[in-house]
């Protein structure tokens, strides 16, 4: 019987080389770059369709190599296209063979990637290729995640480990004290993410109330995000910023929202090296389990979480009343 520590290791070691595979596709590519249609909301465009075909085969080549005990036997949830069911008819033999969830995300930072490929300057697009084996479709269930950075050409990657995870880039281990404390300055940059939202008044108030909080020792940074989830989080890791708020939830309806598909790929690798996540109210995100439910975020190195769910107190409750 393989151990099953052993097994996620094998899934994730998979699930590298399967956004390494669509990453490179993608990097690749030198075709016409235009919108096709409009799917559960989004636009799809031929880096999309390119995107989606390269995972379905990538995925089916390395998953394949599996027995038929320890197969993936599940669900693929894409952002843009309909659930993928892939359930076996067969019944369940073992605690290895119990049908899970891949949350998907072939391109994360669709826009960056397309106006890159559409560039007549080539350069390699802020954006990445993620995804995450969970347990079921709840955030808390979130076994493995992996994520290529396409501009940077990094996987990173992170694997539930009895109660926590344990992050890898290029499949070197991670040290979780490497990551408390900020490096480089004595500045805290902040990121308040806002791209295609169109409620920048809002948006504001929050980025104010974070700066007053802060106006004796103005230590407080604040900026925009990369429209990139992943990419953001990792530039945590990578020591350009200190935390990451995300607040578009708040304000349903006026533009692109966060959703589980975006974060669940880099949640055990943020884990994984030590970093603090909620929801804006300082809550744990397993309440959060529908596919298409909105979410509203904070990433941040030790000790700031619970700082900013403080601050932001007062004014996220007038948000949410307005």
């Amino acid at each position: 019987m393989v151990h099953p520590l052993n097994l996620r290791m094998e899934y994730m070691f998979a699930l590298e080389e399967v956004v390494r595979d669509v990453a490179e596709k993608i990097l690749e590519y030198k075709g016409p770059v235009h919108d096709i249609g409009h799917i559960r909301g989004h636009e799809e465009s031929s880096i999309d369709r390119l995107a989606y075909e390269c995972t379905m085969g990538s995925l089916e080549e390395h998953f394949s190599r599996f027995s038929e005990k320890n197969r993936f036997k599940g669900k693929y949830l894409f952002e843009l296209h309909e659930l993928q069911d892939i359930e076996s008819e067969k019944p369940q033999e073992s605690l290895e063979n119990k049908r899970r969830v891949l949350r998907i995300d072939e391109i994360d930072g669709t826009t960056n990637t397309k106006r890159s490929k559409a560039s007549v300057l080539g350069y390699s697009p802020v954006g990445t290729v993620a995804i995450a084996l969970c347990e079921d479709e709840g955030m808390d269930s979130i076994t493995i995640g992996a994520v290529y950075d396409m501009h940077n050409r990094n996987i990173f990657s992170g694997v539930r480990v009895d109660d926590g995870y344990m992050a890898f880039c290029d499949r070197t281990l991670l040290n979780p004290k490497d990551f408390e404390e900020k490096r480089g300055d004595t500045s805290t940059r902040i990121m308040v993410v806002g791209y295609s939202n169109r409620e920048r008044i809002k948006k504001g108030e929050i980025e104010q109330a974070i700066l007053e909080a802060d106006k004796t020792k103005k230590d407080f940074r604040v900026y925009d995000g990369s429209r990139a989830t992943t990419i953001d989080i990792l530039n945590i890791l990578r020591n350009q910023f200190d935390a990451y708020i995300d607040p578009r939830a708040l304000w349903p309806d006026s533009g692109a929202m966060l959703y589980p598909y975006d974060i669940a790929s880099v949640i055990p690798i943020a884990l994984g090296c030590g970093l603090e996540i909620s929801d804006i109210y300082g809550n744990q995100l397993e309440k959060y389990t529908g596919r298409n439910e909105p979410l509203t975020i904070i990433v941040a190195r030790k000790g700031l979480r619970d700082k900013f769910v403080e601050i932001l107190r007062p004014v996220v409750s007038q948000n949410t009343e307005s």
